[in-house]
């Protein structure tokens, strides 16, 4: 039985597996704007539940009131908004957690670039040229990137013509 042929020479080079993508392990990279941020985020989600807790509770309520009255006896109804209430309030205990993990996860997509702008503009401030600032796929303030990597590339040509021009000379 002939032996089975292998494709791959075992003298041929591996190929190294594609670099992973770079994942931030610390979320809370810029606390002071993420914390400013999640409050913002929190106080509006609060003021949203409270202002549909109250046109619910005057449209709804107010209006079956009434006749919810004549239907079940006076503690019965008691009994019925207390579950009302309580359940609206365990609704915003849970809710709250994941709206402040959900805005941090999102401050994050913003605060992480951070460190690395400032960088890259102190290195620009100091007449270092040679930035090039990537940043991750789902990071904000690409655009931004863009923009310093392009003044970048636009004071390293200018700086290469300023030597050329003063060695003609």
């Amino acid at each position: 039985m002939p032996e089975p042929v292998n494709p791959v020479p075992a003298s041929a080079p591996v190929s190294p597996a594609p670099p992973k993508p770079f994942k931030r392990k610390k979320y809370l990279v810029d606390r002071g704007l993420q914390f400013r941020f999640t409050r913002f985020v929190l106080k509006f989600v609060l003021f949203s539940c409270a202002m549909t807790s109250l046109a619910t509770f005057f449209s709804t309520f107010m209006l079956m009131g009434e006749r919810l009255a004549a239907v079940y006896p006076q503690g019965r109804l008691v009994e019925i908004f207390r579950s009302v209430y309580a359940t609206a309030f365990i609704s915003l205990i849970v809710v709250v957690p994941f709206v402040v993990w959900m805005s941090i996860r999102f401050s994050h997509r913003v605060a992480g670039p951070l460190p690395k702008i400032y960088a890259a503009l102190r290195n620009l401030g100091e007449g270092r040229f040679d930035v090039k600032l990537v940043l991750r796929k789902g990071d904000e303030l690409r655009e931004l990137a863009d923009v310093i990597n392009e003044t970048a590339r636009k004071l390293r040509e200018k700086e290469k013509a300023s030597k050329a021009e003063g060695g003609e000379r």
